[in-house]
């Protein structure tokens, strides 16, 4: 019966991962955000620091753009899964199913993060190709873990955007409106160290700053243990997934003493 649970639970992970991952292939920005967006971010970021001579910085600018696209990605793509659920009328009928709403958010989650993915791709490519920069990553395997566990970080935290978003119609705004405090507070635009002490708790609870601080110091092989960071991206993905959890239990207390969810 346990076992039977647990392909039941993992056949709703997979179908609803493939249903989203078809859907984010087929969509017409699929190709603006993915391909375009980070092109042209990494022209901009890399030959900021290039013509002011800062060379040193190339590799890291790369990084924090390709950070950039996965950020953009996961929070506009979170917030247009609820929405669109919501258009067709079909996200009353999801939550009032058997199957626990969280369990179809993180398939389709760990869809948007791993496709995603290409936008890291993206940006050394052109990095490279319009820069001439050196790009060969010096710690591969390094790399390959701090992004795996920058995918399911994001992961985590799409879950909780979506059961935050199922309250609101307006996500579609808080999608504009987090995009650049976390460019800056990640440090994916410029050092942290450029800003104040007081916003670095800030940066502490974001995923992309411990994966950008992997990202660059596995490419270029500092010598610095990634062990600190790692740990980091763990137990935030713990953290969103026990508030995800918590927001889940709300959102179903307050859709049934409503009796609909068409209040929000």
């Amino acid at each position: 019966m346990a076992t039977q649970s647990r392909w039941s639970i993992f056949r709703i992970f997979w179908n609803s991962f493939l249903l989203q991952a078809k859907d984010q292939v087929l969509q017409e920005s699929f190709i603006t955000t993915l391909l375009i967006q980070p092109a042209i971010f990494t022209l901009l970021s890399v030959g900021t620091y290039l013509f002011g001579r800062k060379p040193e910085f190339g590799l890291y600018a790369i990084a924090g753009t390709g950070l950039i696209g996965l950020w953009n990605n996961n929070v506009f793509t979170a917030g247009q899964i609820i929405n669109r659920e919501r258009r067709m009328g079909t996200l009353t009928l999801i939550l009032a199913t058997p199957t626990p709403l969280p369990f179809i958010l993180l398939g389709k989650s760990f869809a948007i993060a791993l496709i995603s993915l290409i936008t890291i791709g993206v940006t050394f490519v052109t990095g490279m190709i319009a820069f001439q920069l050196p790009l060969g990553i010096k710690d591969p395997l390094t790399f390959l873990i701090g992004l795996l566990l920058m995918v399911i970080a994001l992961t985590c935290l799409g879950l909780v955007l979506g059961c935050l978003f199922v309250l609101s119609r307006n996500a579609g705004e808080f999608d504009t409106l987090a995009n650049y405090p976390v460019y800056i507070l990640s440090g994916l635009t410029f050092p942290l160290t450029l800003l104040p002490l007081w916003t670095r708790p800030l940066s502490a609870i974001l995923p992309t700053t411990w994966g950008n601080i992997v990202l660059s110091q596995a490419a270029a092989q500092l010598g610095q243990s990634m062990l600190p960071s790692y740990l980091w991206l763990i137990s935030l993905s713990l953290v969103y997934l026990g508030v995800a959890g918590l927001l889940y239990k709300r959102v179903e207390f307050l859709a049934l003493r409503a009796g609909t969810l068409e209040q929000w």
